[in-house]
């Protein structure tokens, strides 16, 4: 059974005229009736009495004739849907952003005009730990990540958009000996304990130990599962931590970020796979680039 078929029915139903039919649908009548008479072996049942003088609707025919209406009518709502998915705009976004990071005004604009303009994608973001924003884009749990740009160069088949620089604080207890400092450098700090979140080998762990070993010191580390808990460790007095100047541990009342004057910027950025095969991933980005 073909859509064609089911157009070639309904024109006959409409005026009970294999001649009229065939005309309006530009088809021989042979052809015609060769496809209703398909259309009724297939079904199973006769769908029109025919003689000499006059076509009918038998009762599975006029059943069938009165269905078909709603029926194109939900095939074109199916097909439009189809449509849309295929050019992106219908379906899921999952987007990751950093843990602990501030949503800055691009992202904000970002979302809220992508959710306003494309009402049928379902946009579903969630915060992580880098390694699990990276890991997640890597095997295709998340489309895009906001995060730092560390390490996103050992991925395959990633793309980035760089978003802002941002330059890196020490956040440090409140009663830190050094906590009224306007300013520091990495190395006014070579006595103190250092906090990291995550795994000993994580892009940001490098990129910060590498950063200590250029001032000539080892840090004493110790290691915790996620940003929260090293943001309740700086409180509880336990260590010290970097963070960028756009993580919300440097904005606590509870602790005290000290910009660092000898630690390199880096780059919040907005990543995606080259490879996605989401459509809706290409119109985000688009929509990104305008609102910076």
């Amino acid at each position: 059974m073909t859509i064609k078929q089911l157009e070639y029915f309904m024109a006959v139903a409409r005026s009970l005229s294999f001649t009229e039919a065939a005309a309006e649908m530009f088809i021989s009548q042979p052809a015609l009736s060769r496809s209703i008479a398909s259309l009724e072996t297939e079904l199973g049942v006769p769908l029109l009495t025919r003689n000499h003088h006059s076509v009918a609707l038998t009762p599975a025919g006029t059943l069938l004739a009165s269905e078909l209406p709603d029926l194109r009518k939900e095939l074109e709502r199916i097909t439009l849907l189809v449509r849309q998915t295929e050019n992106g705009l219908m379906g899921h976004l999952n987007i990751g952003v950093l843990e602990g990071q501030q949503l800055d005004e691009a992202l904000q604009v970002t979302l809220k005009y992508f959710a306003q303009s494309l009402p049928l994608v379902e946009v579903a973001p969630v915060r992580q730990e880098e390694e699990e924003l990276l890991q997640g884009l890597e095997q295709g749990r998340l489309d895009l990540i906001f995060t730092m740009d560390h390490g996103l160069d050992n991925l395959k088949n990633v793309q980035y958009l760089k978003l802002d620089s941002v330059p890196y604080c020490m956040v440090v207890p409140p009663d830190h000996h050094l906590a009224a400092r306007p300013a520091a450098t990495l190395a006014d700090f070579r006595r103190d304990t250092f906090i990291f979140s995550g795994s000993k080998g994580s892009p940001e762990t490098r990129f910060l130990l590498d950063c200590c070993q250029k001032e000539d010191f080892q840090p004493n580390c110790k290691y915790v599962s996620d940003v929260r808990t090293k943001s309740l460790w700086i409180e509880s007095g336990f260590g010290i931590a970097l963070f960028n100047s756009e993580n919300r541990a440097c904005h606590s009342a509870n602790a005290r970020a000290i910009p660092l004057t000898d630690v390199p910027e880096s780059n919040l950025v907005l990543a995606w796979k080259t490879n996605t095969t989401n459509p809706s991933v290409r119109l985000f980005t688009h929509i990104t680039e305008c609102c910076l």
